[in-house]
């Protein structure tokens, strides 16, 4: 059922927005502390953590439903298709956000 998706997916996004801001700034904050006030690094790393978490959330919902459409059971297959999902956005959205930040910067 489409209503029931969408619903499914809007309240999976609010949620992955709430985690993302207090992980992103936390993690943000506690690199300000590690390296004495690098404020680029708690950039990178706060942004990029706050990304990877709202598409990993957004990913935690698809993938089930379309495996589950595919006729697979989802609880078995769904593991690592997001995992995978989740570390090569992760890495991609960390490594774009970084270069784009070294060529702003120089």
């Amino acid at each position: 059922d489409r209503s029931t998706v969408g619903r499914l997916i809007r309240r999976e996004v609010g949620t992955g927005i709430l985690i993302g801001l207090v992980c992103g700034l936390f993690v943000s904050l506690l690199s300000q502390i590690v390296t004495k006030g690098n404020m680029y690094l708690g950039f990178v790393v706060g942004i990029s953590l706050f990304c990877t978490l709202i598409i990993s959330t957004i990913a935690g919902v698809l993938v089930p439903l379309i495996i589950d459409k595919l006729r697979i059971d989802p609880a078995i297959a769904s593991g690592p298709f997001i995992t995978t999902i989740n570390d090569i956005v992760a890495l991609l959205i960390y490594f774009s956000i970084a270069s784009a930040l070294i060529s702003y910067i120089q």
